[in-house]
Formats: C-alpha cells, sequence, structure tokens
C-alpha cells in the first residue's frame, strides 16, 4: 500500500520519520473524508479524554496540594520553609524534562503502556512520602513523584488529537483540560482540610488512594487511542494492551488501516526536542510558558498573602482558590464553543465543509488555522493582563477579601482561555505527534513554572504584589506580537513549509 508523508500542517521536525496511511492515495476531498475519524460515540470519547484527564490531575495535584501544609512539613521534618519550597521547584523541574523520554514511545506504542507505569510509580512514591520521617528522603522521592507525574501528563493532551477532529475540539478541550484545571486549584483547598484536621501526611494517602482507583479504572475499562496503533479505534491493539472489558467482552469492527499512523523509524528523544526548531511551535510555547508561569505565581505566593493579609486558616486559604477553578471551569462556554463556531466560520471562508467526525488532510490545509485559534486566544492575553494588574494591587492595599476573590475568578476564566485554545492550535499543527508536541510545551512550561517558584516570594518582598502584577502582565505583553505575527503571516509561512516538503 502506498503512503504518504504526514499532513503538510505538521512540524516539520516530525515530517522525516512519519508516514500517514490515512487518504494514502490522494483522492478527492469527498472520498478522503469517507471514514470515521474515531469509532467511538461522543458518550464514549467523552468517557476516555475524561479518564486520561484525571490522570494529568495527579500531576498539579501533588504540585499544590501541600501548598497549606508548608508550615506544618517544616515544622515536623526541622527545616526551614525554603527547604520546602525547594522540594517542589524539584518536583517541578521533573515534571518537565521527564515526559520528553516517553512521548515518543506513546506516540508509537499507545497510551496505555505509559499511563499505568507512571501511575504505579507515583503510586509507590505517594506511599513512601506518607510515612517519611527524613528531608532527603522527602526530597529524592519529590523527584520521583515528578518523574511519575511528568509521564502522564501528556496523555489527555495526545487523546484528543487521537479521538476528536480539529472542528470539534472545542467542545471537548475542557473535558481534556479538566484534570490540569482542577488540580492546581482544588489541590489547595484539599490540602488545606486534610492538613487542619488529620495532618499533612493524610495529603499523601489521599493522592494515594486516587491514584490507585485510576489503576483499576485504567485496567478495566480504559481503551487504546494511539492512532499508530488502532488507527480510528476500528482496529484491534496488542494483546497485552486491552483493557478488561475489551478482553471479557470483544467487539468487532470492520478493520481499516487507512486510518492508522506508521512511523518509518522510531522518535527519539531529540527528534521531539527538534520541535522546538519549528517557529509556528517555538511562538506558541514562549507565549504559552509566559501564561504558565503568570499562573504559577498567582497560585504560588497567593497562600503566604491569604495567611499574612488576612491571617486565615490552611482551610480557608484552600478555599480561596476556588473561585480560579469556577472561572476556569466556564471557558467551556466562554473559550471552546466559540472556538468551534469560528473554526468552521474561517473553513467556510476557505470552501471546506466541516462535517462532524470527519477530516481530510487536503481540506484542512486550505483552513487559516492560525486566525481560526488566535481570534479567540489574543483577546483573552490582553484580559488576563488587566485581570493580574487589579488583582495585583488589590492584594497590595488589603481590600475586602471579596475582592481578590472576584478577580481569581476572572484570572482563571482567562488564563485557561488563553491555554486551552493555544493547546488547541498546537495540536492542530502536530496531529501526528501530539504526545511529543505536548511533552516539549509541557517541559518548557514547566520550567517556566519551577523558576517562578523559586522567585516568587523573593519578589514579593522586594517590589509587592502590586508592582508584580505589573511585571506580569507586562510580560505577556511583550510577548504578544508572536501571536500577531502568528495570526498575519502563520499560514502564508505553513504553505510555504508544506510546498517545500513536496
Amino acid at each position: 500500500m502506498k503512503s504518504e508523508e504526514p499532513e503538510p500542517d505538521a512540524c516539520s521536525a516530525t515530517a522525516p520519520c512519519v508516514s500517514v496511511q490515512e487518504d494514502a492515495s490522494n483522492a478527492s476531498s469527498d472520498k478522503a473524508v469517507q471514514s470515521l475519524y474515531c469509532i467511538l460515540s461522543e458518550k464514549e470519547k467523552i468517557f476516555t479524554i475524561c479518564v486520561c484527564s484525571l490522570v494529568t490531575f495527579l500531576g498539579p495535584v501533588a504540585g499544590s496540594m501541600y501548598l497549606p501544609a508548608i508550615n506544618s512539613l517544616a515544622r515536623d521534618l526541622h527545616v526551614s520553609t525554603a527547604k520546602i519550597y525547594l522540594t517542589l521547584t524539584t518536583y517541578k523541574i521533573f515534571l518537565a524534562v521527564c515526559p520528553l523520554l516517553t512521548a515518543g514511545l506513546s506516540d508509537l506504542s499507545g497510551r496505555r503502556p505509559v499511563l499505568l507505569t507512571s501511575i504505579f510509580l507515583f503510586l509507590c512514591t505517594t506511599i513512601g512520602l506518607a510515612t517519611q520521617t527524613n528531608y532527603a528522603a522527602v526530597l529524592v522521592l519529590r523527584c520521583l513523584q515528578g518523574i511519575a507525574s511528568g509521564t502522564s501528563t501528556i496523555v489527555a493532551f495526545a487523546s484528543i488529537t487521537d479521538l476528536v477532529t480539529r472542528g470539534e475540539r472545542g467542545k471537548y478541550i475542557f473535558y481534556s483540560s479538566i484534570g490540569m484545571t482542577l488540580g492546581p486549584s482544588i489541590g489547595p483547598t484539599l490540602g488545606g482540610i486534610l492538613t487542619q484536621y488529620l495532618g499533612w501526611r493524610s495529603v499523601f494517602w489521599f493522592m494515594t488512594v486516587i491514584a490507585g482507583v485510576l489503576v483499576l479504572i485504567i485496567l478495566s475499562v480504559l481503551r487504546e487511542t494511539c492512532r499508530a496503533v488502532v488507527g480510528n479505534g476500528s482496529l484491534p491493539p496488542q494483546s497485552w494492551n486491552r483493557c478488561i472489558l475489551q478482553i471479557v467482552n470483544p467487539v468487532g469492527h470492520k478493520p481499516e488501516p487507512k486510518t492508522k499512523i506508521l512511523f518509518k523509524k522510531r522518535p527519539t528523544v531529540l527528534q521531539t526536542l527538534r520541535i522546538l526548531q519549528d517557529r509556528h511551535f517555538a511562538l506558541l510555547v514562549l507565549c504559552s510558558a509566559t501564561c504558565f508561569c503568570t499562573s504559577t505565581a498567582i497560585f504560588n505566593g497567593l497562600a503566604p498573602l491569604l495567611e499574612t493579609k488576612y491571617h486565615l486558616k490552611p482551610l480557608y486559604v484552600g478555599l480561596c482558590y476556588l473561585p480560579f477553578t469556577l472561572g476556569a471551569c466556564t471557558t467551556r462556554w466562554t473559550a471552546g464553543t466559540f472556538a468551534d463556531r469560528l473554526f468552521k466560520h474561517y473553513a467556510r471562508q476557505a470552501g471546506v465543509d466541516v462535517r462532524p467526525n470527519r477530516q481530510c488532510p487536503s481540506q484542512i490545509q486550505r483552513i487559516p488555522l492560525e486566525k481560526a485559534r488566535l481570534v479567540l486566544a489574543i483577546p483573552f492575553v490582553y484580559f488576563y493582563c488587566l485581570c493580574i494588574i487589579a488583582f495585583g494591587w488589590v492584594m497590595n492595599y488589603d481590600v475586602h477579601l471579596a475582592g481578590p476573590l472576584v478577580l481569581l475568578f476572572f484570572c482563571g476564566n482567562a488564563s485557561t482561555g488563553v491555554s486551552n485554545t493555544l493547546s488547541m492550535l498546537i495540536a492542530d499543527l502536530n496531529v501526528t505527534r501530539p504526545a511529543s508536541a505536548r511533552a516539549v510545551m509541557s517541559m518548557v512550561n514547566w520550567l517556566a513554572s519551577a523558576g517562578a517558584s523559586a522567585a516568587i516570594i523573593p519578589l514579593i518582598d522586594a517590589i509587592g504584589m502590586g508592582w508584580l502584577g505589573v511585571l506580569l502582565a507586562g510580560m505577556m505583553v511583550l510577548v504578544s506580537p508572536a501571536l500577531w505575527a502568528l495570526y498575519f503571516w502563520g499560514k502564508k509561512w505553513r504553505d510555504g513549509k508544506a510546498s517545500a516538503l513536496d
């Protein structure tokens, strides 16, 4: 069977090592979209994406859940608060780097093996952390926990690319981002409750229970979605890569081998890193990392500010993170719905008929993907800047607690709107290797986050929360021209790259 190179809009770094059997004969557009993009029903897609997203919940929740317990940890381990913050920084560094090691494996051999391995390691490390009394052991175990969490963060992002076409990702991106959204926000709330009533060790026992439940769910009902393994879901996975439900109640489908992605050679860490050489990807990751760094600064600085300015107990400190979560959840309607409508609008302008659960690479190449996504992302960036400045000065002048909580709601909506729309565009441009793209994006995001975690308290002490808000907003304004460049010239650059590949 003749096969062609990946979609022209895929990152050039992936082009030499991937071939796609979809639409292999360069047939007409009508013939090209005959096969379903995914054979799963809508409910099955949502369930699969939500389970994968709950796995990614472990990473950020492990990083934020013990923020209210930092003082208790320092007291019981007989170390300074700065040393406890060091465990958070090292955790994020390992969380950032380790997905590079497993991204290629996830794209080539499947999502489930990566999920199961990472969660089992997470389970072991959390048990160890819950029983520790030595700071050095806690530091090492947090590094191992970062490795486990990092390998799972790429999967939810990749699963939505496996299951959902570009024209429908807006409404599904909410389910895909549940874990990354709820983790940083719910984590401090749960951590505050557990720390106040049961002590800091209960934080790690709680994470152990969550990890154990997820292992059972994945083993029982979660099916493989990687298109290099099962195509659009019609091809059977490896015998060892089937869930218990598939073994007990196998359901046969007519095989459609043309929907399977083939790798000419095994992806490597170096090839994964080369994605950064792509102009589209580098500019998008620059903006994504800046936004992520800003959100991290808010989260890590909020707990000590609430304790010192409002004299709140750990429980109430944790509850103050909830408005950010609620704001983030509303992006299902403020960003997700509009994202799909805008995609269809620009598709119609390009003469492309967007049909549910159908996707043709030759048609997609004609759509200005950059404009379809960034026309929504850019306003969210500037709205987030305004929210950050307002939040900083409200905290600086000790306004009534209701003020910062309301602004946290809008910060959650704006930051999630930015991250979700940029993630959709990165998925649009890296259809053949979504896990690898997510791994590089996570690496840059978490490394920036680690720097923000280390610098936030000294910066607040040096310039105050008000000017810190101005500084963070200024950083986002400075990188925003990268998005404008993609908006105006991204389609032209992508067409030129496709012509060079041809």
